[in-house]
């Protein structure tokens, strides 16, 4: 008898005797990164065995934001939510019309003690890389045209801002494109484009053509792949992202941001007007 308390009291005393009853929230394995095309519903998933009391929250890494905590949605995009199943294990980040701007790492969190996190790599293909027409214009590109935009390849733009592209095509001497045609993916980008806001401008040389595009007052659906074609062949591309907020609006120009103030400038240019006025009166007294 005396043998068998101790034996008892040794595993009693054993750590971790009785952790199952003491097990906390953990992950259960699920894809650590989630590949889509742009436009497409993405789906992050994240499950959680033994949650108990605890709640899930899903951020974005980047910024530190708050995307979701529990089944509430704490972004101003109503792009996302979080999919819970009744009595289940799942959280899973929805994501409606993926931009190009929503790939990176996102992070599912448990505020367990201490807290744990599972890092999930979200990657947006652009869906011209499937379209035929891109295909096409990658394998049928004219030699004696070379086509490029001016800037960066890769631009971030503040919500209500203008974005103005610049497309350069070198060419033949009087050989120049009749048409340049520019896209958004596969939605070309016209006058009567149900869009809107959509400036287009070419001037051509003998051995130069200039395209500028102008889209006005921008917003994150504005996000995506903007790509010039002229009709000889050839084409470049600039990836844009529009971020949201309440920043004062900017032109996006060759690669780089010009703010735009129209009270300043107005009072800028009356300003100079009048130092002009009593520098030209006092010269004649």
């Amino acid at each position: 008898m005396c043998t068998l308390h101790f034996a008892l009291l040794l595993v009693i005393t054993t750590p971790g005797w009785c952790s199952w009853r003491l097990a906390g929230p953990a992950f259960v394995d699920s894809p650590a990164n989630v590949t889509v095309s742009e436009g497409s519903h993405a789906f992050l998933p994240c499950r959680v065995a033994n949650l108990g009391d605890r709640s899930v929250t899903w951020m974005r890494r980047r910024n530190l934001h708050i995307i979701t905590a529990g089944l509430l949605t704490y972004s101003p995009d109503d792009r996302y939510r979080v999919l819970h199943p009744v009595n289940t294990d799942e959280w899973t980040l929805h994501i409606k019309f993926a931009e190009p701007g929503d790939g990176g790492w996102y992070e599912c969190q448990v505020n367990s003690d201490p807290k744990i996190t599972r890092p999930i790599l979200l990657i947006v293909k652009d869906k011209n890389m499937d379209d035929p027409f891109f295909a096409h214009e990658l394998e049928n590109t004219d030699n004696n045209t070379q086509v490029h935009i001016d800037g960066a390849q890769e631009r971030y733009i503040q919500q209500g801002s203008v974005l103005s592209v610049r497309c350069t095509i070198l060419h033949q001497y009087n050989k120049g494109p009749a048409h340049v045609v520019w896209y958004q993916g596969a939605t070309r980008l016209d006058y009567d484009a149900p869009r809107g806001g959509i400036a287009l401008q070419t001037e051509k040389t003998p051995n130069k053509t200039v395209s500028r595009m102008m889209l006005s007052s921008v917003t994150p659906r504005d996000s995506g792949r903007y790509s010039c074609r002229p009709d000889t062949g050839g084409y470049a591309a600039v990836s844009v992202h529009v971020k949201s907020g309440q920043h004062q609006a900017a032109v996006q120009q060759s690669g780089y941001n010009a703010s735009i103030n129209a009270t300043e400038s107005i009072q800028f240019v009356f300003l100079f007007c009048a130092l002009g006025h009593i520098f030209v009166t006092s010269q004649f007294r």
